[in-house]
């Protein structure tokens, strides 16, 4: 067992990398989701798992985006964004909009099914849910920005077993 204990205050800090802690982290299980932003032909979008909700009232949740991923600005520049749950069917998809199979921008929509809803960022049809946002905050947090997005409209497909990556893989959760 790897263990590291954190100092009291007043005490230095342990040192680990970076690379130690994106191997802890790959053990965490997260629901794997594609944010979208931006319109034809500036659509961008990127693979991530660090989303979540965050408020009911109002209907808002939070994405954490990479300041070097191609839709960073976009997000920044657009004011929208649209956070698509994937389904299980997904994994390749996924793994275009992380980059895997090296294209970029407006080229990564050619797989999937693809609408706008009221942002116009794009929303993959098939998704378990799909919520277009309106940016009502971003805070910087080290290399990401943590982008907090108010719901203005919603789709779900509540039937589809959903995609999550854990231990460096996306997998399907055991029933």
């Amino acid at each position: 067992m790897n263990f590291r204990v954190s100092p009291m205050p007043n005490q230095p800090s342990p040192v680990f990398s970076s690379a130690e802690f994106r191997s802890a982290m790959r053990h965490v299980p997260g629901a794997v989701s594609i944010v979208t932003t931006g319109v034809r032909p500036g659509r961008h979008g990127l693979t991530l798992t660090a989303g979540c909700s965050l408020s009911t009232e109002p209907s808002s949740v939070l994405v954490c985006v990479n300041k070097s991923a191609g839709g960073h600005e976009t997000i920044k520049q657009s004011g929208s964004f649209c956070w698509n749950i994937l389904t299980a069917d997904h994994a390749e998809l996924a793994k275009k909009f992380a980059g895997q199979d090296g294209s970029k921008g407006d080229i990564r929509f050619a797989d999937g099914l693809w609408r706008q809803l009221t942002t116009g960022a794009p929303s993959l049809i098939e998704a378990i849910c799909s919520f277009d946002c309106r940016v009502s905050g971003s805070y910087d947090a080290g290399s990401h920005t943590i982008f907090v997005g108010e719901v203005v409209a919603q789709t779900t497909n509540l039937d589809r077993e959903p995609l999550v990556y854990v231990n460096g893989e996306f997998t399907v959760p055991k029933r």
